[in-house]
């Protein structure tokens, strides 16, 4: 069941649900919207838009039905809801850090992530009818869709210098496998790295203010 899961999660636009990066609202100045405005939320200023949510949503509902072959509880329904909002929430943390740190993604970039993404491909080569296909279904049209992926691709641009300077030490290594004998280096090392890129998340996060549409949320 979770491989499937996993290997349909770019449908939902490769938004990290159930991996979120810490908790997210620990802290953080969270404010609800007027009803009136037409975002789902604010993340220090930049809008989430409820068209992009209700997008997002309505995907993970299908993908969840898919899954699980029944009807959905409205508890499970809220939880998704909010898993969404979370997910897209942390998109547009990471893509606010990867400008201060100066990380670009070019239209080239964009076009090699796009061309190299299975769901678009047909017998391993980009489908430009699969492509269109996709934002029908999404209704959004290409700019929208691949101002999102720019966005995605900084963030994960971020993660990936992060992640580069971070090293598992000798001693280090010693001491984890006393504790685990079957342990590896490589098992260590993405540990520590959860463990640094959550802190590092949880500190920008508790500095921002988020903002959502109680109406969409509820």
């Amino acid at each position: 069941m979770w491989n499937f899961f996993r290997k349909h999660m770019r449908i939902i636009f490769a938004v990290t649900i159930f991996a979120l990066i810490g908790e997210i609202f620990l802290g953080t100045r969270f404010y609800f919207l007027s009803n009136k405005i037409n975002s789902t939320a604010k993340v220090n200023g930049s809008n989430i838009s409820t068209k992009l949510y209700r997008s997002v949503y309505a995907n993970s509902v299908k993908l969840y039905q898919q899954i699980t072959n029944n009807q959905l509880s409205e508890k499970k329904l809220s939880e998704i809801k909010m898993r969404v909002f979370q997910a897209l929430v942390q998109d547009e943390i990471f893509y606010q850090q990867s400008k201060l740190y100066g990380i670009l993604v070019t239209n080239k970039e964009l076009k090699t992530d796009l061309q190299n993404s299975q769901i678009f491909q047909e017998k391993n080569i980009f489908s430009k009818d699969k492509y269109i296909a996709f934002l029908a279904s999404m209704q959004m049209t290409p700019k929208e869709y691949e101002t999102l992926r720019k966005k995605q691709i900084a963030g994960k641009k971020i993660k990936a210098m992060l992640s580069s300077v971070v090293k598992v030490w000798g001693y280090e290594l010693e001491n984890a496998l006393k504790k685990n004998p079957q342990i590896t280096r490589n098992t260590l090392l993405q540990t520590k790295i959860n463990v640094i890129l959550n802190e590092w998340y949880s500190n920008i996060i508790k500095n921002s203010t988020v903002t959502g549409n109680e109406l969409i949320l509820k």
